[in-house]
Formats: C-alpha cells, sequence, structure tokens
C-alpha cells in the first residue's frame, strides 16, 4: 500500500486531479488546516488599519495591533467582551464641525456607514480619523455583527489644516498689498483731514484692519488690536481689532478716546513702550477701566510700539494663550515688521492727503510702490536668516536618521518603522520651508528689480543644456506627470550670454506653472527653437487656460488669475513670479509672451538674443 502510495505521488505513474491526490495522502501527513478562527485574526492582526470586530450585540470579539496602538490600550484582553459604545465612551468624539458626537448604533442593514471624526483620548492626544462600520450579513440575510475601520489621517489632516492656515495668512498679505497699491485712490476720495486724535483718519482704518487680520492669521493667535495714541494727553483709542465677538468689539469702540495709557498699563510696561521695546506682559497686568466680561486672564500678550518720529503714536497689541506658548524670535520680528509698516502707511497718508492734482496721484502710486517695497525687503531679510536656521536643522534631523536608520538595519522591523514615522512629518516639513524660502525669494528680487538693484552675473552659456537640465530636474520631482522636451535647432548648441540662474528661475516658473494647472494624464510640452538671431523657449499644457478677460494682466505685479483656482498645492507667489519672470527676460533683452484659449490649454515663451562671436558677447557684456 506505501509503496504504490508512493509510485502515484512520484509523477511516473499518477496523473489524477487534486482530490485524486488527497485521496492517496495517509491522514496522518496531511497537512493541518488552521481553524477559520486563527486565520482570520491572523489576517486582521495583519491589516495596516484598525480593526475592531463586535457581535450581534455590539460586544467586542477582536481587536487588531494598529486598533490597540491607535486607542492607547495596552492589551485586548481588557475589553474583549465588553460593550463596544462603552469602550468607545472613554474617549471625546468630535464631527468635522468640532461638535461633541456619539457614533451610530448597531445597525442591522447592509450599508456601511462612515464618519470622518476627532478622537480626544484621555492621555491629551489627539488623533483625526476615519471610521467605516460594515455589518456582517451571512447568507441567510442575519446579522451577525459588525466590523469597524479606523483609518488614521492625522498627518492628512495637520498638513491640510496648515496649507488652509498658510493661504489664509498669504490671502491676508495679498488684500494688505491691494489696499496699498489702492492708497492714492482711497486717500483721494477721503475729504482732507487736519491732524486729529487718531493714529490713521478715520477714513484709513481698513489698510489698519488688513494688518491686524494678516498677524492673526500668520501667528494664529488669541486676538490682534490696532491702538492708537491721541489728544489729549495720549489718550488711548481703538483702530482696528481682531479675534474678537461684535459684543467685546462694541464694548472697546464706546469706550475709544476715553482712557489714557496709564489708565491701562503699569509704569514699567510704559517705560518700556517709550524705549522703543518690544513688551510681553500677562494680561492679568492689563487694567481696563471699562467692564468687559471676558476673561482674559490665561493670556500672553505681546506689544509693539508704533513711533512717528521721536513720538510714540500706537501700538500693536497681539495676544495668545498662556499655556507655555512663548512668542518666538520670528513672531517678534514679524509684530516689529508689521509696526514698521503701520508707520510708513502714516508717514504715507500724511503726506498724501496734502497732494492734489494729477502730478500728485502720480506721487502718490510711486509713494504707495515704495511703502510695499520697504515692507517687503523688511519682511523677507527678517525672515530669511531664522528661516535658513530651520531648513539646516531639519537636514541636520534627517542625516542623523540616515545614520541611525543605518545602524539599526539589523534590529528589530517595529524601531524601523518608528524611525520612518518621525522621517514622514520631516520631509513634509522641509518642503514647507523650502516653499516659504522660494516665496522669500520672491520678495527679494521684487525689491531688487523695483529699485534697479538687481545684480546679474552674465556670461557665456548654453541655452539648450540650461532647459534640458531644468526640465530633467522638474521632471525627478514630479514622476506622475510627463514633460516632454522638443528641441529645434541645426545646431547642438544654442549660445547665449545670460544669468544662468535667472534663466533657469524662469523655465522652473514657467514648467510649475503647467504642471499645476494641467490633468496628470496631459503631457507638458517644452519646446526650444532658434530662428536667425534669436531664441525662443515655449512651455505648453493643456490645462483650462485663462479666461480672455485676465490675459492681459497676467504679467501685472501682484495680479493672481481668479478663473483658475489652485487645487493642487498651494499657491506662494503672491501673484509675484510671472513679473519677475518678464523683469529677469527684459534685463536681457529679450521678450516674454502668453498664448492661451479658455478650454484648450496655455503657452507661455520668451526669447532671448543668440550670440556667436566674441564681438557680440561683447556687445551684451557691456
Amino acid at each position: 500500500m506505501n509503496d504504490h502510495w508512493q509510485d502515484e505521488v512520484s509523477g511516473e505513474q499518477g496523473h489524477g486531479k487534486d482530490h485524486q491526490y488527497n485521496n492517496f495522502i495517509p491522514k496522518q501527513k496531511r497537512p493541518r488546516i488552521p481553524a477559520p478562527t486563527s486565520l482570520l485574526k491572523a489576517a486582521v492582526a495583519s491589516i495596516t488599519e484598525g480593526i475592531i470586530v463586535c457581535d450581534p450585540n455590539e460586544m467586542i470579539l477582536l481587536i487588531n495591533p494598529v486598533a490597540l496602538a491607535m486607542f492607547e490600550i495596552p492589551s485586548e484582553t481588557s475589553y474583549l467582551g465588553r460593550d463596544y459604545n462603552h469602550f468607545l465612551s472613554h474617549y471625546t468624539i468630535y464631527n468635522e464641525d468640532q461638535h461633541p458626537i456619539a457614533l451610530a448604533q448597531r445597525s442591522t442593514s447592509e450599508d456601511m456607514q462612515q464618519h470622518n471624526v476627532t478622537i480626544n483620548h484621555p492621555s491629551g492626544r489627539k488623533i483625526y480619523v476615519n471610521i467605516r462600520s460594515t455589518p456582517i450579513i451571512d447568507q441567510k440575510k442575519q446579522y451577525k455583527g459588525m466590523i469597524h475601520v479606523f483609518h488614521d489621517m492625522t498627518d492628512l489632516r495637520q498638513k491640510e489644516l496648515q496649507y488652509q492656515q498658510s493661504n489664509q495668512s498669504l490671502q491676508s498679505l495679498f488684500s494688505l498689498l491691494t489696499a496699498i497699491t489702492y492708497l492714492p485712490a482711497i486717500v483721494d476720495l477721503l475729504p482732507r483731514e487736519g491732524k486729529g486724535a487718531f493714529l490713521l483718519p478715520p477714513g484709513m482704518h481698513y489698510i489698519g484692519q488688513q494688518l491686524t487680520n494678516l498677524v492673526h492669521q500668520v501667528l494664529r493667535c488669541r486676538l490682534v488690536m490696532l491702538l492708537s495714541l491721541g489728544a489729549p494727553e495720549n489718550h488711548l483709542y481703538y483702530v482696528a481689532m481682531s479675534g474678537l465677538t461684535p459684543e467685546q468689539e462694541q464694548i472697546r469702540r464706546e469706550n475709544s478716546g476715553r482712557y489714557t495709557l496709564a489708565d491701562f498699563y503699569d509704569e514699567a510696561s510704559r517705560a518700556k513702550f517709550y524705549s522703543h521695546e518690544v513688551a510681553i506682559i500677562p494680561y492679568t497686568r492689563i487694567h481696563l477701566p471699562f467692564h468687559d466680561q471676558s476673561n482674559w486672564s490665561a493670556l500672553l500678550t505681546l506689544h509693539a510700539p508704533i513711533f512717528i518720529g521721536k513720538n510714540l503714536a500706537g501700538i500693536l497689541l497681539i495676544a495668545r494663550s498662556n499655556t507655555g506658548n512663548i512668542y518666538t524670535p520670528e513672531e517678534i520680528t514679524l509684530a516689529k515688521s508689521v509696526a514698521t509698516l503701520i508707520t510708513l502707511v502714516i508717514e504715507c497718508v500724511n503726506v498724501l492727503n496734502q497732494w492734489n492734482g494729477t502730478h500728485g496721484k502720480a506721487l502718490m502710486r510711486q509713494e504707495a510702490d515704495q511703502l510695499i517695497n520697504e515692507f517687503l525687503y523688511l519682511a523677507s531679510h527678517e525672515l530669511r536668516t531664522p528661516l535658513t536656521a530651520i531648513i539646516g536643522n531639519i537636514q541636520l534631523a534627517q542625516h542623523r536618521l540616515d545614520v541611525l536608520q543605518c545602524q539599526v538595519k539589523d534590529h528589530p522591523e517595529i524601531l524601523v518603522k518608528r524611525i520612518e514615522h518621525i522621517r514622514q512629518p520631516l520631509e513634509q516639513a522641509n518642503q514647507s520651508a523650502h516653499l516659504q524660502k522660494q516665496m522669500i525669494q520672491n520678495m527679494l528680487d521684487d525689491v531688487s528689480i523695483q529699485t534697479h538693484t538687481l545684480t546679474l552675473h552674465m556670461r557665456r552659456c548654453d541655452l539648450s543644456q540650461i532647459v534640458q537640465e531644468t526640465v530633467k530636474e522638474q521632471q525627478e520631482q514630479t514622476p506622475d506627470h510627463t514633460i516632454l522636451l522638443e528641441i529645434i535647432s541645426s545646431n547642438k548648441e544654442i549660445p547665449i550670454i545670460a544669468d544662468e540662474n535667472c534663466i533657469r528661475r524662469v523655465i522652473t516658473i514657467f514648467l510649475k506653472n503647467a504642471l499645476t494647472y494641467s490633468p496628470k494624464d496631459c503631457p507638458v510640452l517644452t519646446q526650444v527653437s532658434r530662428e536667425d538671431s534669436l531664441a525662443r523657449v515655449a512651455v505648453h499644457n493643456d490645462g483650462a487656460g485663462i479666461p480672455l478677460q485676465e490675459q492681459e494682466h497676467v504679467w501685472e505685479r501682484f495680479y493672481r488669475t481668479q478663473g483658475i483656482a489652485v487645487q493642487h498645492e498651494l499657491d506662494l507667489s503672491l501673484g509675484l513670479e510671472l513679473y519677475i519672470c518678464q523683469a529677469f527676460i527684459e534685463y536681457h533683452h529679450g521678450r516674454v509672451g502668453m498664448q492661451s484659449v479658455p478650454g484648450h490649454g496655455t503657452t507661455f515663451w520668451f526669447t532671448l538674443p543668440v550670440v556667436e562671436t566674441s564681438k557680440d558677447e561683447a556687445d551684451q557684456s557691456s
């Protein structure tokens, strides 16, 4: 019998089906099939999402390791057989509107229930998860229990909120710059006012409100107020407020100008103001001479004094929760920058109020441009230094993680996973920091262009090679979006005299815009051509195109298209990038242009003069 079984399974004589093969296997030698419960438990344990399985009475049958970690549970034994809803009662759960909710009870339908919620742990930890609850229905349509799947979306949610907050901050900054741009028109409509009690004339409080909104958005603080000192005897006026309820604002407006600075602040605080120092003061040290039912005792305030000449003219007040949230040097710098901008606005308004006529309006526009330039220069320089340090620290931390990962590669897998968990937010922070660095560079370039101080390092270079290298770099950064390159030239080299970094910036901006505004399944086409003494670079995308009424404005300073929403990533250009591209190319004696048909894509192009001889190079260099 045994010999016959061996012959049959050797393949020499037996060619039967699987069931025939199994018939020849002695019972004692047949592989043991795990019980369905063991298979289920092993399968659920390997899933990378949190899983909780309940019986028909919502009693917990199984909790996988990911769910244990997600809910900070040391082991599942203490919760097996417990009521699922009682288990959730240990946590505070909020819906997307941040209202407390109780998740849906047992459902006997076959429909899946889905919730996006924030879960607050007893430890204080907060996670954002997507919960999918699916009933288990057998073949007889009988309800047998429920599977709850928890997908951790905390990192994604934090990034989304960060982008929203950054976008709000940039919108505030953009609104502020737009308001300053229209400053001459606004002042021209105002009645001529004498030197009154206000820091800003009443008609100019819109500018002050934009400033307070900007600081409120950037610092994400509890409240911001712009205070003015005026007659008689340094009485305090509320110019603009952000973060208060309408009732709180009304109380302050009713008491505006009724009390002096000394009624609010002690002598030590006033001394700091008059010494041009930023003062950080607990709100409990500020005395409100009028009745306000709000409890501000838990706030820590920052006061940036505002001077007109040698006189203290006002204060920018910022307040946030006093729970270990100290003000960073970068935040203090921003407060100082805004205080300086307020001073510039005041001086500009005082001068504008004295000007009349066409020549006066031209001077107003010139002063408004100068105002923006000074603020951008100050803000960009002050922010660049700490940002450089932040990027350096992030890169150092990433390097140390690389070294650590090499050292522990033979150690338990969980340690490697924790290192990766640390690496991801570092990489996101690095990307965010570089985006902000690019925004600051745009601001610096804009100031250099406006003040005619842009320095170019001109030399002979190959435009064809510059385009190829830039396309390759962008393709590596966006591997899921194809960039096609076409070079139309009888010569391999297209020689130009240029600042290579400036030309790379222009090509990069054209490519990033094309990649942003076109579907990923539509390649971006980059074309380099030469005709006689001119070289031409064009970047085409098959996006929605630019509305006709906006096309004539795309090269304007601070202009951003309104008809197309940037959905893929945050727009940090401040409406400067295309304006900077035009200036760079014109500095090289070239031209820029754009063709766009709504619904059929857009092409941005530029031309540059080609050089051949040493005489041409000498003429271009001069």
